[in-house]
C-alpha cells in the first residue's frame, strides 16, 4: 500500500480488520441491502470498511457509499486526517452527471 496523503496508513487499517466475505456481500449488494449490512456496525467499524474500500480501485464506489453514513471525525479517526477528510467530501460530493452522446 502506497504511503501518499491520499491513502489510509497501513497502522491505521490494521486497526479494524476487515472481513472479506463482507466486503464482497457489501459489493454484492443493491442499496437497501446495503444499509441493512452496516446498520448493526458501529460508526468506526463503517469508516474502517470505506476506508478499505477507498484504497481498492474496484472497490471505491462503495467505499464512497460506505462513506456517506460516517462523519468526518469517525472517517478522520479511522483513516488519518487527510484520507479521512478527502473521503468525507467525496462521499458528500454530487455525481457527476452522465455524458449524454448524440448522434451526428
Amino acid at each position: 500500500m502506497a504511503r501518499d496523503g491520499n491513502r489510509p496508513h497501513p497502522s491505521a487499517l490494521a486497526r479494524y480488520p476487515v472481513p472479506i466475505e463482507l466486503i464482497s456481500a457489501l459489493f454484492r449488494a443493491d442499496d437497501a441491502e446495503r444499509d441493512r449490512l452496516l446498520a448493526p456496525m458501529p460508526a468506526y467499524g463503517r469508516a474502517r470498511i470505506a476506508a478499505y474500500c477507498a484504497d481498492h480501485a474496484r472497490l471505491e464506489a462503495l467505499g464512497l457509499k460506505v462513506a456517506r453514513s460516517c462523519d468526518e471525525a469517525t472517517l478522520v479517526r479511522a483513516a488519518g486526517e487527510t484520507v479521512g477528510a478527502d473521503l468525507f467530501a467525496r462521499s458528500r460530493a454530487p455525481a457527476p452527471a452522465p455524458i449524454q452522446l448524440q448522434a451526428a
